[in-house]
C-alpha cells in the first residue's frame, strides 16, 4: 500500500478500520447469489472498458439507462392508458346518462316515498295517541279477566282501583267536547264496578260466615282490603257488616253457653256454672268472661273494618288500649248487636241468683260489681247499648233486693226490738247486718 500523500491529513492508522470493513464486506459477499449474477450480466452489456473515467461515470450511466427504460415504458404504455381512459370516459358518460334517466323516472317514486314517510309519521303519532287513550280510559284483557275471575287476589284489587281511576278520568273527559265518549266509557266502567263489587260482597259474606266459627279469628289482609274496597258502596258495605254481626252474634251465644256448661277445651278453664253455689264468684266469672269477650270482639271489628281517630270524650274514658278508638262504621252499634245474643241468658242467671234472697251484704256486693261492669261496658257500647241496659237492670235489681231486705229487717226490728245486751255491744241482729 502506497504511503499517504503529503498534506492529506490521513494516516495509515485512520484508514485501516475502514479498509478492513470494506475488505470484510467483500469477503462476505456471496458471488453465487442469483441477484449478483443477474446484476453483473446486465452490467456487462453496457460496461465494456474498465477505466477510471468509466468507473467514475458508472453511476450516471446506470441512472441514464434506467431513465431510458422508463421513457420506453411510458411510450409503450401511453397507447394502452389512452385507450383505457377513452373507455373509462365513455363508461362515465353512459353511467351519467343512466343516472339522469333513472332520476327522471324515479322522481315520482321519491315524491311518493316522501309522502308515505309523512303519512307514516302521522300514523305513528295517532298510534301513540290511541295507546295513551287506551291506557287512560280502557282496561287491559288481564284486568278484565281479574275482575271476572272467581279468585279475589291482589290483581283483582289492582284492577278495581284501575276501574275507579278510569271512572274519574271520564269525568274530566265530560268537560271537553268528547262528552258522548265520556258517557259511554263511564257506563262501561260502571258496569265493571257493579259486577266486581257484587262478587266482592258475596266473597266477603262467605269469609265472614267462615270466621264466625272461631273465638278469636285472625283477619286476613285480603279480607281487610275487600272490606276497605266495599266502603265505596255503602249499601254493600252495610250488608257485609250485618253478615259479620250475625255470624259473631251466633258464635258468641254458643261460646257463652259452652263456657257456662262445659268450660274450655279439656275442661280448662272449668265451667262457670260449677260455682253456682257461690253467687258472688258465679256472677263475677260471668261478667269477667263477658268483658274479655267484648275486648276480643272489639279488636276483631276494628281489625276488619278499620279504625279512625277517637273523639276526645271517648279517649278520656278508655279502659284498655285495645278498646280505644272508634271508626266510621259505628263500632259500638255493631258490637251491641253482636252482644245482644248473651243479654237474655246473662240476665236470667243473675236474676236467679238475686231471687234466692241472698244476704244483704252479698246483694250489696253484687250491686256494686254489676255497677262496675256496667260502667266499663257503657264506655265501649254507649249508654244505649243492650248489654249496658241489661247490666244496669241487674244492678237495679240487686240494689232493690238489698234495700228490700234492709227494709224488712228494719221493720222486724221495729216491731220486735231486741233487749240491749248487758255489755252494751251491738245486738245480734245488727251484727248479722254487718254493723260493727
Amino acid at each position: 500500500m502506497a504511503a499517504n500523500p503529503p498534506g492529506s491529513g490521513m494516516t495509515a492508522a485512520s484508514l485501516a478500520p475502514g479498509l478492513a470493513r470494506k475488505v470484510k464486506k467483500v469477503l462476505e459477499l456471496k458471488t453465487e447469489a442469483p441477484e449478483l449474477l443477474n446484476s453483473l450480466q446486465t452490467l456487462s452489456t453496457f460496461y465494456h472498458d474498465n477505466t477510471p473515467a468509466a468507473r467514475r461515470g458508472l453511476r450516471t450511466t446506470i441512472e441514464k439507462r434506467g431513465l431510458a427504460i422508463n421513457e420506453r415504458f411510458i411510450g409503450a404504455a401511453e397507447s394502452v392508458i389512452k385507450s383505457s381512459l377513452d373507455r373509462l370516459t365513455s363508461s362515465c358518460a353512459a353511467i351519467s346518462s343512466v343516472v339522469s334517466t333513472t332520476k327522471s323516472s324515479s322522481s315520482s317514486l321519491l315524491t311518493d316515498t316522501e309522502r308515505l314517510s309523512r303519512e307514516l309519521e302521522g300514523v305513528e303519532r295517532k298510534q301513540g295517541l290511541v295507546a295513551q287513550f287506551l291506557d287512560t280510559y280502557q282496561l287491559t284483557p288481564e284486568e278484565v279477566a281479574a275482575l271476572a275471575g272467581e279468585e279475589v287476589s291482589p290483581a283483582f284489587f289492582a284492577a278495581l282501583s284501575r276501574v275507579r281511576a278510569i271512572h274519574d278520568n271520564c269525568r274530566q273527559l265530560l268537560r271537553t267536547h268528547h262528552q258522548r265518549a265520556g258517557l259511554e266509557l263511564m257506563d262501561l266502567m260502571a258496569g265493571h264496578q257493579e259486577s266486581a263489587y257484587e262478587r266482592l260482597c258475596r266473597w266477603v259474606q262467605v269469609q265472614c260466615r267462615n270466621i264466625g266459627e272461631y273465638d278469636a279469628p285472625e283477619v286476613e289482609p285480603a279480607l281487610q282490603a275487600a272490606v276497605a274496597a266495599l266502603r265505596e258502596r255503602p249499601v254493600l258495605f252495610k250488608y257485609c257488616a250485618e253478615e259479620v254481626a250475625t255470624a259473631r252474634h251466633n258464635s258468641l251465644f254458643q261460646r257463652f253457653i259452652t263456657a257456662l256448661t262445659r268450660g274450655g277445651p279439656g275442661g280448662v278453664p272449668r265451667p262457670i256454672e260449677i260455682h253456682a253455689h257461690d253467687p258472688q264468684r258465679y256472677v263475677n266469672d260471668m261478667l269477667a268472661w263477658v268483658h274479655q269477650a267484648l275486648a276480643s270482639e272489639r279488636e276483631f271489628v276494628v281489625a276488619l273494618f278499620g279504625e279512625e281517630a277517637s273523639s276526645p270524650e271517648a279517649a278520656s274514658e278508655q279502659v284498655q288500649d285495645t278498646l280505644a278508638g272508634s271508626d266510621a262504621l259505628h263500632t259500638p252499634a255493631l258490637l251491641d248487636r253482636i252482644f245482644d245474643s248473651i243479654c237474655r241468658p246473662l240476665r236470667l242467671r243473675v236474676e236467679q241468683v238475686l231471687m234466692t234472697s241472698p244476704p244483704s251484704l252479698l246483694a250489696f256486693s253484687l250491686g256494686q260489681l254489676l255497677s262496675f261492669y256496667a260502667s266499663l261496658v257503657g264506655r265501649i257500647l254507649g249508654p244505649a247499648g243492650q248489654l249496658t241496659n241489661t247490666l244496669i237492670a241487674c244492678r237495679d235489681m240487686a240494689t232493690r233486693v238489698f234495700f228490700e231486705q234492709l227494709r224488712a229487717r228494719g221493720d222486724k226490728l221495729r216491731r220486735n226490738p231486741p233487749p240491749p245486751p248487758k255489755d252494751m255491744s251491738p245486738p245480734q241482729q245488727a251484727a248479722r247486718l254487718g254493723w260493727r
